[in-house]
């Protein structure tokens, strides 16, 4: 839930960056780090870790509430489909080392809020070393994550990865590729061509996919502008699977969802205090306000969250599209 984190701040912690929202936790009425320092139990060695573990709570559970309110008012798709890119053909062909990242380009349709997990990672080369395998934003050039992958000469070396990227209302366009300089490899396309030396090409649309074998010069940055070609993915495959994402929509409107979040983990932080395991006269002597405060935050987070799905111009989209009411009429004879 990275688009979640620091959304919320709390005073008081050392080298704290300031919150996205401006919000912090211990401005609301009833939020006091002495009196949760003197009710915190064993497992929150203090005050502060104690919020931070309710604020990530408050937004795991904004996540299911909200869902479970968009299912009343639209359509949502929930199904995915799995790919795979890259395969090893009966008889293996060398490919030379190259002044190129090599490897394997995945560009989705359209802007929409999807979900593309990197299920695992195959590596087959001829060589016994450490690859560190890229996954990179094509759009911006940053590097999302570096998987290190210990190849070993000519056998297929698996790798579970799960990792998730997110599209955020944005065009998706990834490249899951490796620096090949010094490194010898394999020529495997996208899809299986046995006994077809002559048959592969170098993309293929799968559902709303482009999948494509890339080559990038390593003198530049790894975006899609320097993809100078490219006709086999280096011995290189990768399972993957794309979903529509709810949470990806969250994070797009994330700027307007501060206060609920802000008065949701307000709630259960008193929530908290009321149930305490340490009976001491502070934890006794706020318990009935705080079932009071616990109240009005609810009314508060009740009447912002409504105000979000009021104003909220929600996508027509692949995922999402507007759920039209049927008007039914009886007819009485």
């Amino acid at each position: 839930m990275s688009c979640w984190n620091n959304v919320i701040g709390i005073r008081g912690l050392c080298e704290a960056q300031e919150p996205s929202s401006g919000l912090y936790i211990n401005d609301l009425t009833g939020i006091s780090i002495q009196d949760l320092n003197a009710g915190v139990n064993s497992e929150d060695s203090t005050a502060f870790t104690l919020i931070q573990r309710k604020i990530d709570q408050a937004a795991t559970m904004m996540q299911a509430e909200a869902l479970s309110y968009l299912y009343n008012r639209w359509n949502y798709t929930t199904s995915s489909w799995n790919g795979q890119i890259g395969y090893f053909p009966e008889s293996l062909r060398s490919l030379g080392a190259s002044a190129v990242y090599r490897g394997i380009g995945m560009r989705y349709r359209q802007a929409d809020y999807i979900s593309v997990s990197l299920n695992a990672v195959t590596l087959l080369l001829p060589v016994t070393a450490t690859i560190n395998v890229l996954v990179v934003d094509l759009i911006t050039g940053t590097t999302l994550d570096t998987i290190p992958v210990n190849a070993i000469a000519n056998k297929q070396v698996r790798l579970v990865t799960n990792k998730k990227y997110t599209s955020n209302g944005q065009m998706l366009n990834l490249a899951v590729v490796y620096n090949a300089t010094a490194v010898a490899s394999f020529q495997t396309g996208l899809y299986p061509t046995y006994n077809c030396g002559s048959c592969g090409r170098n993309y293929r649309w799968y559902d709303n996919m482009l999948e494509r074998t890339i080559e990038i010069p390593t003198s530049g940055s790894i975006l899609e502008q320097n993809i100078s070609g490219g006709s086999w993915t280096g011995g290189l495959s990768i399972d993957y699977q794309v979903a529509c994402s709810f949470e990806s929509l969250l994070c797009a409107h994330i700027g307007q969802l501060g206060y609920p979040l802000l008065y949701k983990a307000g709630m259960l932080i008193l929530k908290e205090m009321e149930f305490s395991k340490r009976l001491n006269g502070v934890i006794s002597y706020n318990r009935e306000r705080n079932q009071e405060l616990g109240e009005y935050y609810q009314a508060q987070y009740d009447a912002y969250m409504q105000r979000y799905f009021d104003a909220a111009q929600l996508p027509q989209s692949g995922c999402f599209s507007c759920k039209q009411r049927v008007r039914q009429a009886s007819r009485i004879p």
